[in-house]
């Protein structure tokens, strides 16, 4: 029974995450976070999370693969895989309780900018020196933080792309970050059978829940897209906070 019902409140939690996921291409881990965490222990959702992300990111590649821009999704994974290993580094030697205030600074400063109309209309120029150079912090941030998705959300907002696109190339980012993480996680032995049963009534859930959510995704226009994400943003730095002050 037990098992039974961690698998329930495991695939409820993807289902929801997989709604939000599929309309907006971010947010999924954490929305379904708080129901598993309430069957499994942070560890092992983190794990679960993994793999039914990965699954999730899969499914969003395909579904808005026309919208891609491979060249700006090229960018962004070149920068990421040296800031993954700066910020692994930087970890060492930084407490935790800085780097999430750092984060959470940006995040701030970002949403604040957005209110006043001039700097919330600028947009990031095209430039490979500037996919790279965002890829490098969403990179940086993933190792230290383990939050790629703020670095990346402040970026598609400055970048203005819409929100197919959006979801597109940050499902495509999402891809190649999962797959590294995944088979990191997977030489270091870190799965259990169990977890790959629980893990596949997330995916379960995920997929009922983002094909509703990649319909309502299509029905989004550019500004409730962009209020969303800042929401998320928001939401992101207030977790931040709530970690690095140990509440």
């Amino acid at each position: 029974m037990d098992f039974v019902w961690t698998c329930f409140m495991v695939a409820l939690g993807w289902l929801s995450g997989g709604i939000v996921g599929g309309a907006t291409g971010i947010g999924a881990i954490m929305v379904a976070m708080p129901l598993m965490t309430a069957v499994i222990t942070p560890g092992e959702a983190v794990l679960v999370s993994c793999l039914t992300g990965l699954y999730g990111t899969l499914h969003l590649s395909y579904s808005y693969r026309k919208a891609c821009c491979w060249r700006e999704i090229r960018d962004l994974v070149i920068g990421a895989v040296p800031g993954c290993f700066v910020g692994a580094l930087v970890l060492r030697v930084a407490s935790m309780q800085v780097l999430q205030l750092m984060v959470c600074a940006m995040l701030a400063c970002f949403i604040i900018m957005q209110l006043f109309r001039r700097a919330a209309a600028y947009r990031l120029p095209d430039s490979t020196i500037v996919g790279v150079g965002a890829g490098f912090i969403c990179g940086f941030v993933s190792g230290s933080v383990a939050m790629v998705g703020a670095p990346l959300g402040i970026y598609v907002l400055m970048k203005h792309w819409s929100p197919d696109r959006a979801r597109g190339n940050m499902s495509v980012f999402y891809l190649f970050t999962g797959i590294a993480s995944v088979i990191s996680q997977a030489v270091a032995g870190l799965y259990t059978l169990t977890l790959l049963q629980v893990s596949l009534a997330g995916v379960a859930g995920c997929f009922i829940g983002q094909v509703a959510g990649v319909r309502l995704g299509r029905r989004i226009d550019q500004k409730l897209f962009q209020r969303i994400v800042l929401v998320f943003l928001a939401v992101a730095a207030v977790i931040l906070f709530v970690r690095a002050m140990g509440w």
